[in-house]
């Protein structure tokens, strides 16, 4: 019902508007200290290769820890008008990866466990689809970019006490976080209304049926109809199934490949509060869908190969 769909959507904001705020302060905070420029050396030549700020090497970085954090960071210097729309979305594709790394570290025991070798395979053909994407980024981003002017980059790195700098990050940040936290409050409610009516549901029982599912194993459909409700499902049966020698390492993995993609609809449900929230709902939408579209366009070409050459 409607008052659960709320719950879970004040449960969903509780967990993504801490990381928001404090990746704006946060940003603020280390343009006033001074300290984006120290830590300039490990991500200055990919963003001088790509023709992207320095600061945004900085929410790469960030985004290891928290990829909420770092897409806020790249969201705030959109606000302030350092970097356009079209830099934007290059720099917050090129932070998908540190994501991906996020999301997928504390599954790595999980999937040694379940699966074995077959796991371990899986897991680094996912990471090596996200730095191809990150590699693709870079050098749309060199394509479509103007190099960016050294004087230019250094601007606004004024060195303050660190009690100043706070208070001065506080009011700054105050400025983008009373518009960000009302969207992404609306978008979430939304969404989660939508879910409980069984609007995803719905589209995911449409994407069971489609014809590309003929050229898989049909002994591995389980693991694609697990896909849509747990990730961790999809594992437990794959294994199973790898186990009892139903599935061999090579379909188990183009398995679940093919699961990842065909339930990314799935994962809609929480992408958009997320990034029309951190971004503004036009320049959201923009990102998710390039992200979206890189990323399974990336997996569809890989999991070809494998079935070709493996």
């Amino acid at each position: 019902m409607w008052s659960d769909a709320l719950l879970l959507a004040l449960h969903y904001l509780i967990s993504v508007i801490p990381p928001t705020v404090i990746g704006i302060v946060l940003m603020e905070l280390l343009i006033g200290l001074g300290w984006i420029h120290k830590l300039d050396f490990v991500t200055a030549p990919f963003m001088r290769f790509a023709h992207l700020r320095e600061e945004i090497g900085m929410s790469f970085i960030a985004s290891f820890g928290s990829p909420t954090a770092g897409n806020s960071m790249v969201a705030d210097l959109n606000r302030k008008g350092l970097i356009d729309s079209k830099e934007t979305i290059i720099a917050s594709l090129i932070n998908s990866f540190p994501s991906t790394i996020v999301l997928l570290r504390n599954l790595l025991p999980v999937l040694i466990i379940l699966l074995g070798t077959t796991g371990i395979i899986y897991f680094a053909i996912v990471v090596s689809v996200g730095l191809l994407r990150t590699a693709i980024t870079l050098l749309i981003g060199r394509i479509l970019l103007r190099p960016k002017n050294g004087n230019v980059q250094k601007k606004g790195a004024v060195k303050k006490k660190l009690k100043n700098a706070f208070m001065d990050a506080l009011r700054a940040s105050w400025i983008p976080l009373r518009r960000i936290i009302p969207v992404m409050t609306i978008s979430a409610i939304i969404v989660f209304q939508l879910i409980d009516a069984g609007f995803f549901d719905t589209i995911s029982l449409y994407l069971k049926d489609v014809s590309a599912l003929s050229y898989l194993p049909g002994e591995g459909l389980p693991v694609i109809a697990a896909w849509f409700a747990s990730n961790i499902a999809a594992y437990t049966i794959a294994g199973s199934l790898l186990d009892e020698g139903i599935l061999s390492s090579k379909e188990t993995v183009i398995i679940l490949l093919a699961g990842r993609v065909l339930s990314s609809i799935t994962r809609i449900r929480f992408t958009i509060p997320y990034y029309t929230g951190i971004f503004s709902p036009k320049l959201g939408m923009q990102i998710m869908l390039l992200s979206s579209l890189m990323q399974d366009g990336i997996m569809v070409i890989v999991i070809v190969l494998l079935a070709l050459f493996w």
